[in-house]
């Protein structure tokens, strides 16, 4: 029996290589065998519309109305804080959208930033008695609409994952960029 399986193994791969030799059968490499991306991303994310803007922080002043002008201050040890508003598609990828955004956007943003420091800064306020005033820290934030894309065998190119363009606004860059504002109201 061992005898007869042996001649039929060889006999199998004599003819198998007489075959590969004259081009009847050949390897099917996977690669001819189907599409592949570029790279082998098979989940690309896309960006669009980026602007940029400071968003508003936690520090600030109380309101303070100035009839005959002056000087307005703030100082304080506190921890500044600032979020991105995110759609729950959005969310439940964060951590790889803030991480491809800061690539293709140029900058590096994040979902939320924080810093504890000590705080100072004052500023010249009008003779205004039909307002309030308040020093107002802002910090330097991109907002942008994201696609996540994913590749398709039968159209050999990327599709849409989502049925829409999903938007991040002001996510924070994770620098130290702040401004001090005015920020005005009407009594």
């Amino acid at each position: 029996m061992k005898r007869i399986l042996g001649s039929m193994v060889a006999t199998f791969a004599i003819l198998f290589s007489t075959l590969l030799s004259v081009g009847v059968v050949g390897p099917t490499p996977v690669a001819e065998a189907r599409c592949i991306p570029a790279n082998d991303l098979y989940r690309i994310y896309t960006f669009k519309d980026k602007t940029t803007s400071y968003h508003p922080t936690n520090i600030q002043s109380d309101w303070a109305t100035f009839r005959s002008g002056g000087t307005i201050t703030y100082n304080k040890t506190k921890t500044a804080t600032v979020s991105a508003s995110v759609t729950a598609t959005v969310s439940a990828e964060a951590g790889v959208i803030f991480a491809k955004a800061s690539t293709s956007l140029g900058v590096t943003v994040g979902g939320s930033w924080s810093k504890s420091d000590s705080w100072a800064y004052s500023a010249v306020v009008p003779a205004d008695s039909s307002h309030r005033y308040r020093l107002h820290m802002y910090h330097f934030s991109v907002s942008f609409k994201v696609m996540r894309k994913n590749w398709s065998y039968a159209k050999c190119n990327y599709v849409n994952a989502w049925g829409s363009w999903q938007t991040v606004k002001h996510a924070p860059t994770k620098a130290n960029r702040n401004i001090w504002r005015l920020d005005k109201v009407s009594l």
